[in-house]
């Protein structure tokens, strides 16, 4: 299955890699081109001024003028008003009929480019102004551009060159960054297909219940529903387990998602405290466990109500389902700096230290907690942790096996800013 995703990824990551080698390379080639094609005009304009300045324009066309010697590659024509090649210097450095294509028939100053047996040539030519040669009617400047092609030939080369490196380069780093990339989509797929696989397995085993229980009922028509009551009342525990199950999942489902929203609002979080516990005081009493109590009063929170009762219902519901006889539960609340610190400890059976990583994540169900009747579909930490998250809150964990478990909040005291509650993510 991901050998196709890598594949493409591998194609996507070498293509966008050369297409942005290939336009930077082009973009150098073309400054590249342009600064070498700008300093040959600067060339050629510098030669222009030192012309003007002359006194005597006819002192350029001895052979041994320094002006002629400086560069072999710069030829200097002089015309007629009639457009005849008076004399070139150096001398002889190209044929009349090459000459005459250097001749433009305009006297406004350009330059411009231009290709002659097989050659290119940068060409400036203007008209004389210098009284003292009246037989000089313009003159033009002509530089070989052969080493400025050759420059950008071999430039152009050493860039192919490049490419073909980057290309095999941005294969081995795009096999590099796909399987990097596939990494957390390998986790995501394998979660996804644990949780489908555990959801399945978990509603399997009360729809199987419900299905024999039912299928028993229908075996003898004529009894009594008092009669049949204990198997009615099998259907009936499973069919809640089955319901709670389904909500359960139906709240990580659109947590994943976001479509839960967070309506906040001040809560008086001592009363809501105080009515939770007493709902699980029947219970405890029960199966002999004490529940005590340390709340600080008033205590307020800025957060869900509902969702907050939730997250204690679940914590308290963990406590006292893994308390045994004799055992207790401890409840503080307090204010703590700019935070609101509640604990709920337990002198239950614990959780081992190769297990305490893992209580977060979904179905996740220790060998203790396996054994146990009352164990619970193994998602109710799961939304534990993320009403905290949502609450912008953090949640600690601590627990020593057969010594008990310590669970620990702190949810900010003061209402968040939009920009804080917008995202929901784990502290």
């Amino acid at each position: 299955m991901f050998n196709n995703t890598r594949r493409r990824l591998v194609i996507l990551n070498a293509a966008v890699f050369l297409l942005l080698l290939s336009v930077l390379s082009s973009l150098l080639y073309v400054h590249m081109r342009y600064r070498l094609f700008h300093d040959t005009d600067e060339i050629l304009k510098q030669a222009e001024h030192r012309i003007q300045s002359f006194h005597n324009i006819s002192e350029l066309l001895r052979s041994d003028h320094p002006d002629t010697q400086q560069d072999e590659r710069t030829t200097y024509l002089f015309w007629n008003a009639q457009g005849q090649l008076l004399e070139q210097v150096p001398k002889q450095s190209f044929s009349l009929g090459t000459a005459n294509q250097f001749r433009d028939h305009t006297d406004a100053l350009t330059v411009r480019t231009v290709t002659a047996d097989k050659h290119s040539y940068r060409v400036l030519r203007f008209p004389n102004q210098n009284q003292s040669s009246a037989a000089i009617a313009s003159i033009g400047i002509v530089r070989n551009l052969e080493d400025v092609k050759g420059t950008l030939h071999s430039l152009m080369w050493d860039i192919a060159a490049g490419i073909i490196a980057g290309v095999v380069i941005s294969i081995f780093a795009g096999l590099f960054l796909a399987e990097r990339a596939l990494i957390p989509i390998r986790r995501s797929w394998e979660k996804q297909q644990r949780f489908v696989a555990d959801a399945s397995h978990e509603l399997r085993t009360p729809t199987a219940i419900i299905q024999a229980q039912t299928e028993l009922l229908f075996r003898h028509p004529a009894h009594s529903i008092e009669q049949e009551s204990p198997n009615i009342a099998v259907i009936l525990k499973e069919s809640k387990r089955m319901g709670k199950l389904v909500d359960d999942l139906l709240t990580l489902a659109r947590s994943d998602s976001n479509q839960l929203q967070i309506h906040s609002s001040t809560i008086a979080l001592d009363s809501l405290l105080s009515e939770v516990i007493d709902q699980f005081r029947l219970l405890a009493h029960t199966k002999e466990i004490e529940i005590r109590t340390d709340l600080h009063s008033p205590l307020s929170l800025w957060g869900d109500e509902g969702r907050i009762r939730q997250l204690l219902i679940i914590l308290l519901d963990n406590a006292l389902k893994f308390t045994p006889s004799s055992g207790r539960i401890e409840v503080t609340s307090r204010y703590q700096s700019n935070s609101v610190y509640i604990r709920i400890s337990d002198s239950g059976c614990g959780i081992t230290e190769d297990e305490l990583p893992h209580i977060f994540e979904r179905f996740y169900r220790g060998d203790k907690v396996r054994s146990r009747t009352q164990a619970g579909t193994g998602l109710g930490l799961s939304i534990a942790q993320w009403i905290v998250d949502a609450h912008g809150g953090i949640i600690r964990v601590n627990s020593k096996e057969n010594k008990g478990t310590k669970v620990e909040l702190l949810f900010p005291r003061k209402q968040r800013g939009p920009a804080e509650t917008s995202g929901v993510g784990r502290l």
